[in-house]
């Protein structure tokens, strides 16, 4: 065997140098290879079913021109991009499909849809968080962030497609920009400001308050997503970690009410809440399980003074970002919505499924 060992080999013509052996000779580097231009291409090894090497070794790679695939031997069998075995007829069990990219939508129409904000690097610009979707009669829902809650793009863990707002529990806040209701209210389902049969969901993290199953509703880590719930509405976590709906009705009086595990460990956590005035239920689910049902009878919230919201603090607001509760919210949320649709428990679990790989769930 010949051998040549120098520190450079340069041809003649730099645009078209080119080092030519048997077909059965191989280069063995035992240091790196590079191709050190960006604008460069390695081009594999490519060939027929046919022609695929006959001693194949492990880790061979190779491109197909019967399948148009790469390929590779993992010391059995040839494969593609680590699925089933390569097939190269081109009409069936062509391989690993692609991988189905991360789930960012509600599967609701956009005509049921108050507001939608989801935690995507594109979704976020500066200090708003903007609206993925909002109420037909707006051109946008943003929240703008007030106090610089902070914003991280990838949740560790996860799969970098969300990232996440974080609240320090103090005097950051967002508002939302024009969505109002109640008495007077421009928006909700028939444009008056009434809320008939919606859900509210969010992903969020925060180890604020003490996990207690026996605990009530309280207003200690106020608030998710909030038009004052002695007016409105309020969706949050309680102090003892678990899930609070609250809000006034036609009926009258506020509906202060919890579900019963508890959420408030550090970890992420997909909660929804359905408020149903057709069937008189509001109903709490967690991770996609059910967690409590409480019977009401109202037609509709929103029968009070009109408010706007604001993520983060609890309104008082008679326009946007004005008067606030200023007891706010300490944690994360990352994804955060209110629909007219009420979800049944196969759909809040669809959502879920969908979405906690986001989360590296």
């Amino acid at each position: 065997m010949s051998t040549i060992n120098v520190n450079e080999l340069r041809g003649h013509e730099t645009t078209d140098f080119r080092v030519q052996m048997p077909s059965d000779a191989y280069i063995n580097v035992n240091g790196t290879l590079e191709v050190e231009s960006g604008s460069s291409q390695f081009c594999l090894p490519k060939g027929t079913t046919g022609q695929r090497p006959t001693s194949p070794t492990a880790g061979m790679i190779r491109y197909n021109t019967d399948s148009s695939q790469l390929e590779w031997y993992n010391g059995t069998e040839w494969k593609v991009k680590g699925g089933p075995v390569a097939d190269p007829s081109g009409d069936e069990g062509e391989g690993e499909p692609e991988p189905e990219p991360p789930y960012t939508d509600l599967d609701s129409g956009s005509a049921t849809v108050e507001c939608f904000w989801d935690g995507a690097s594109d979704q976020v610009s500066g200090s708003t968080w903007l609206s993925k979707e909002q109420h037909p009669n707006l051109s946008n829902a943003n929240c703008e962030m007030v106090n610089s809650p902070t914003y991280t793009s990838a949740v560790p863990g996860g799969d970098g497609s969300i990232g996440y707002w974080n609240f320090n529990g103090s005097n950051q806040y967002g508002w939302i920009r024009d969505l109002n209701y109640s008495q007077g209210g421009s928006h909700g389902p028939n444009n008056n400001g009434r809320l008939y049969n919606f859900t509210m969901g969010i992903w969020f993290r925060t180890t604020y308050g003490t996990p207690n199953t026996g605990g009530g509703w309280d207003s200690g880590n106020w608030s998710w997503l909030d038009w004052d719930r002695s007016e409105v509405i309020s969706w949050n976590i309680g102090t003892a970690g678990k899930l609070q709906f609250s809000g006034y009705s036609n009926n009258g009086g506020y509906y202060d009410i919890t579900g019963n595990a508890t959420y408030n460990d550090g970890n992420w956590h997909f909660g929804v809440c359905t408020v149903s005035a057709n069937n008189s239920q509001i109903k709490f689910y967690g991770d996609g399980i059910a967690d409590g049902t409480h019977s009401h009878s109202f037609s509709y919230f929103g029968a009070r003074t009109r408010r706007w919201g604001f993520i983060g603090d609890g309104s008082e607001a008679g326009s946007n970002n004005s008067s606030r509760n200023n007891v706010y919210y300490e944690g994360d949320i990352a994804q955060l919505f209110l629909i007219n649709e009420v979800w049944s428990e196969s759909k809040q679990l669809e959502h879920y499924n969908k979405t906690k790989t986001r989360f590296g769930l």
